[in-house]
């Protein structure tokens, strides 16, 4: 609900200073778009921006929207975390992460979802096989609570997950990741959904939409130092695959606690 233009620009960060609202007022959510800190996508082409006027709550939603960017195809994303920069014209680098300390057991947010065949293919997930003009792209939207740490995953104490689209070892799975306490996503298609592994669910995904995301915990005898959230217009945006005119729309995310 609190976003602001970066310093110079005409794009937006996830947080208004001005805004009056302590919990709008620093970052907490980042994007590729990249700040006042970090270049990012937005050094070619915006991939997340707000939408005054679709929206289902408060002022406006958020819209992550995938483009080939010049030199690379890009995902819309918006995430916990910063963007830490480029890797050159070749990729970028993310801090996922902010501090939390409480258990939820779900996300509840609203969704709509519009998007295409596959216009770009860089690279896929071992075993994932896509087609160009064939496959259709879909999004995905991650939910973890964990106890990582800077020294092992390579961000900062506020971010402390690093990832580098270079560097696929970077890359982690939240299903096996032994500092990973809980794990819940959300996969957006055409024609439908899935949720938590399950089967794919059919239905319509192009108009607003609220789905809950329930945690799994691979553990109840912790408590987790941060949280991550990442949502992306492109599942496969980390390998520069997807279709260009893919668009997520967010809006009235919270966390729920029973």
């Amino acid at each position: 609900e609190y976003a602001s233009l970066v310093s110079g620009a005409s794009y937006y960060k996830f947080y208004d200073p001005s805004c009056g609202v302590a919990e709008g007022e620093t970052m907490f959510w980042g994007s590729g778009n990249g700040d006042e800190e970090a270049a990012g996508s937005a050094d070619y082409k915006v991939i997340t921006t707000i939408d005054t006027n679709d929206k289902v709550h408060g002022n406006q939603s958020v819209v992550a929207q995938s483009q080939y960017a010049v030199v690379k195809f890009a995902a819309g994303n918006i995430f916990t975390g910063t963007f830490a920069g480029l890797v050159g014209t070749k990729g970028g680098m993310v801090n996922f992460g902010r501090p939390w300390t409480s258990r939820p057991t779900a996300l509840k947010l609203y969704c709509k979802y519009s998007t295409g065949t596959i216009t770009h293919i860089n690279g896929a997930p071992e075993g994932v096989t896509l087609v160009k003009g064939e496959t259709y792209d879909c999004a995905e939207i991650k939910f973890a609570l964990g106890t990582w740490s800077p020294r092992t995953y390579g961000g900062d104490a506020q971010s402390p997950v690093q990832v580098n689209t270079t560097d696929e070892s970077t890359f982690i799975d939240y299903n096996t990741d032994p500092s990973t306490i809980a794990y819940g996503n959300l996969i957006l298609h055409h024609d439908g959904y899935e949720l938590n592994g399950a089967e794919k669910v059919t239905a319509v995904t192009d108009t607003w939409v609220e789905y809950v995301i329930p945690l799994d915990y691979h553990t109840t005898t912790q408590y987790p130092t941060h949280i991550i959230i990442s949502a992306a217009s492109s599942r496969y945006g980390d390998y520069f695959s997807g279709c260009d005119t893919a668009k997520l729309w967010i809006d009235a995310v919270e966390l729920v606690y029973e």
